[in-house]
């Protein structure tokens, strides 16, 4: 059996129908983690020269040296042609859209300072997707800096929730910033997966347990997170966006909300948000449901009380690369102290990114959650 049929999220997304109106041609999805094995048979000719930031110069991003293959998993799961053993391989939601990898990390965790120069230099690179599968439990300004320059430079940004929801529930930074997407989990039979993160700042939920992907050795992992619950909502963006080239961040964002499936009924709740993402009704649905141009995000987000990190809450986006405040907004940096390093969310030996799992066979090793 080849790796398409144990795809349990594409059966349930009905890809085959979403295929036919979007594959996400046109569209550039950065994935900001480990950079991303772009002689992957799945993956070639799918992944742009892109760059790291962790020292090296020459880095474009194209090889992904952590022990999880975090990154090329990622980039599987979001844009992956099946192309390999005869057609069996690994096909992603959105395979015809092209990765921009952005190095941050090659162990599980990242420094802020790191994160946020590849979420601008993802911005700067007309990426109009950016996944983001780790995070903080600190809001760092200057991840919240980057978050809005992005923004104002017409990205969808997708973050996972992280994995620690039985540790305490943090929110993680940047999915719980204003404007951005919070990704948490749910397993195959689309329950909350309580391993996931949860909270007022949860946005959209999508399948996070028992997830094959790339890894870059050429074949495939098995692995549980919230890390690829994020990818799988960063390749429903990328199908909205290039079905509907001419639609606002924030009107993509509507768009998805407003097809999300509500498992608990209308509304919002901490588990699943605005609802389970259902990328067929958001490609499927009229151009007219996707409402306002303004990003919903950075109205309804529960902002919270920030005042130990010594940075008031900025409310606005960048525009241009300058950040636009609105009357009641302030920025004020009172102290600075050195900034924790951020963790991914998927299962493999970090908690907050997803879990590794022990090899089986057939060329796919199964992982733990890390985010």
């Amino acid at each position: 059996m080849g790796i398409r049929q144990s795809e349990w999220p594409l059966t349930q997304f009905q890809a085959d129908k979403v295929w036919h109106i979007s594959q996400g041609q046109g569209i550039t999805v950065a994935v900001i983690d480990s950079g991303v094995d772009a002689a992957h048979p799945d993956l070639k000719g799918q992944v742009l020269q892109g760059a790291g930031f962790l020292g090296d110069p020459g880095d474009n991003g194209q090889t992904d040296i952590s022990s999880d293959s975090h990154g090329t998993a990622i980039a599987g799961i979001i844009a992956g042609t099946g192309k390999a053993n005869g057609g069996n391989g690994m096909t992603g939601l959105a395979p015809k859209t092209k990765v921009l990898p952005v190095r941050v990390t090659t162990n599980g965790t990242a420094e802020p300072t790191a994160l946020a120069e590849g979420i601008k230099y993802a911005a700067d690179h007309h990426a109009q997707v950016i996944n983001i599968s780790t995070g903080t439990t600190t809001p760092e300004p200057l991840l919240r800096e980057a978050v809005n320059y992005a923004l104002g430079k017409d990205a969808v940004i997708v973050a996972s929730a992280g994995n620690e929801g039985q540790n305490g529930n943090p929110p993680m930074y940047p999915a719980a910033f204003p404007g951005v997407i919070d990704v948490t989990g749910t397993d195959s039979s689309g329950h909350f997966w309580p391993v996931s993160e949860s909270g007022p700042q949860s946005t959209l939920a999508a399948p996070a347990t028992d997830i094959y992907s790339t890894n870059d050795r050429g074949q495939y992992v098995k692995a549980d997170g919230t890390s690829y619950a994020a990818g799988y909502v960063s390749a429903a963006a990328a199908l909205v966006r290039s079905a509907f080239p001419h639609l606002t961040v924030g009107q993509t964002i509507r768009r998805l909300i407003s097809t999300a499936r509500r498992p608990g009924g209308s509304g919002h709740d901490d588990q699943y948000g605005y609802g389970l993402v259902n990328p067929l009704a958001a490609v499927r649905s009229p151009a007219a449901i996707s409402g306002s141009a303004a990003n919903p995000l950075l109205s309804t987000r529960p902002l919270g009380d920030h005042t130990d990190t010594g940075i008031g809450w900025l409310i606005g986006i960048s525009v241009g690369g300058a950040v636009a405040l609105t009357a009641t907004s302030v920025w004020i940096v009172i102290r600075r102290r050195k900034a924790p390093p951020v963790k991914r969310t998927s299962a493999a030996s970090t908690p907050s990114r997803g879990t590794s799992r022990p090899a089986v066979k057939s060329g796919t090793k199964k992982q733990k959650a890390r985010a």
